[in-house]
């Protein structure tokens, strides 16, 4: 008990030696809240600019084209005089949307015909495509209805409201669960917060472990830790689980108060699932570091990770919807089994698979921290030899 105390009163003046770490494990997922915290602000896209060709120009139109004015989704920014014109003011992206209305728009109407309002999009952003696409569906379908409720109603001399049952026997009502106004910041802000979170972890206990074969191969290692390497490790693990533990109390707190994203869940679940997560990501790292012998090549080898790692967790493209041989590469990821769970804990106040991704997690850790240890000690002993060598 002596021995590893001593190696962990180690560790922490060697993080104070070198802050880096520190930074690291509670800088970066606070960096990416703030920063990416205040890009989504606004929460919901709103005012996307669009441009309107009406080639009738009639009452009927003009009708048509104030509903669409009057959408928080759309921002009638000008009207253009030519198809062309329109196709090119969407190719400089002075708009991300048009609406061209046909000459022949009333006319088709009156006669009890079908009439096509082309709706175009430059599909290059696909959030803004989406967006302004169901605004133009419901402005569009709730004109359609309104114009047949009243025709009916005119010709028949029944009340309105009786036709627009008669007409529209459903009427549709959406409500959306723990997220109702759709918002971007609940939707990628944890996220983005948990990577950066994963990659401070990466980043302290990869230098940490990496730092030990340089200073081995320097001959600048001191003498408090010729015992075991699994001791050493063991010293390293303890110490960075729980400054990681600290860190995740404190993003919790500034999702909370700095952010106002509430959590619903338990905090004593949030906090079960951040233990074995960080248990398995430190596991994952001790096994990936091991593979390095400088801190800069680990450096350069980690830094790939975190998109592939967020890509392939299924937070923002569903994991249901992956081929089956790239589910299992995502399987890999510690990511996998804790982006979504943590959005869920915090929005929903519950994550039907939790408990499996707990186990998962564990299982990770199990399989990864065995065998980076044993390569640690393996380099370890062998970089002491060399030392010993040369002496």
């Amino acid at each position: 008990m002596k021995a590893f105390l001593l190696v962990l009163k180690r560790e922490v003046l060697l993080s104070l030696h070198d802050p880096r770490r520190l930074v690291f494990l509670f800088g970066a997922a606070v960096a990416y809240l703030i920063v990416f915290g205040l890009l989504y602000i606004p929460n919901i896209v709103t005012d996307v600019p669009c441009v309107v060709l009406d080639q009738e120009n009639s009452h009927l139109s003009r009708q048509l084209l104030t509903a669409l004015e009057s959408s928080d989704s759309l921002h009638v920014t000008d009207y253009v005089t030519s198809e062309e014109e329109m196709r090119e003011v969407l190719k400089e992206k002075r708009a991300y949307a048009a609406i061209e209305v046909p000459r022949d728009f009333s006319k088709k109407i009156k006669t009890g015909s079908s009439s096509d309002v082309l709706y175009m999009a430059n599909g290059a952003n696909i959030i803004l495509t989406n967006i302004t696409s169901s605004a133009v569906s419901d402005i569009l379908a709730d004109f359609s209805n309104r114009l047949a409720t009243e025709r009916v109603a005119l010709r028949t001399g029944a009340e309105v409201e009786t036709v627009r049952h008669v007409i529209n026997p459903v009427t549709p009502h959406l409500r959306v669960l723990h997220n109702m106004t759709q918002g971007y910041m609940f939707f990628f802000l944890l996220g983005l917060a948990m990577v950066a979170f994963q990659q401070g972890i990466f980043f302290a206990v990869g230098a940490s472990i990496t730092n030990e074969y340089e200073a081995l191969t320097a001959g600048t290692q001191d003498g408090a830790v010729h015992g075991s390497p699994w001791l050493l490790l063991l010293a390293k693990v303890v110490y960075f689980w729980l400054l990681s533990m600290l860190s995740y109390l404190l993003v919790v707190f500034l999702v909370q108060n700095l952010m106002g994203i509430p959590l619903h869940a338990p905090l004593r679940e949030l906090l079960l699932l951040a233990s074995t997560f960080i248990l398995a990501a430190m596991s994952f790292v001790v096994l990936f570091s091991a593979c390095f012998h400088k801190e800069m090549e680990f450096v350069r080898g980690i830094i790939m990770y975190p998109v592939v790692a967020f890509i392939f967790s299924g937070y923002t493209w569903p994991h249901e919807a992956m081929p089956t041989a790239m589910q299992y590469v995502a399987d890999a990821f510690p990511l996998s089994f804790f982006s979504n769970t943590v959005r869920e804990l915090f929005l929903a106040g519950y994550s039907p698979h939790l408990w499996h991704d707990i186990g998962a997690l564990l299982i990770i850790a199990l399989i990864c921290l065995p065998l980076g240890g044993w390569l640690f000690a393996h380099k370890i002993r062998h970089y002491r030899q060399q030392a010993t060598q040369q002496i």
